[in-house]
């Protein structure tokens, strides 16, 4: 699987698949918001959670390693 091909699922699927299939790496806080970084294989998977409201909103997949920078002090 592609990200471009993850971001083509429903939500429902996406999160299944995250469920399944995923790796979750690291979370991370700003705000009301909690970032949850997962590996899918060989890309990775960022869901921006508003704890506050209790809803998803906004997921991306994404290959490029320059967008982990916000979770290195989280990972071992």
């Amino acid at each position: 699987m592609q990200p471009t091909d993850f971001t083509k699922l429903s939500a429902e699927q996406q999160l299944d698949t995250l469920y399944f299939s995923g790796d979750i790496l690291a979370n991370r806080y700003e705000g009301e918001n909690i970032f949850l970084l997962y590996n899918l294989r060989d890309f990775y998977v960022e869901l921006r959670y508003d704890a506050y409201n209790n809803k998803l909103h906004q997921v991306t997949a994404f290959r490029d390693t320059n967008q982990l920078e916000p979770y290195l002090p989280y990972l071992n």
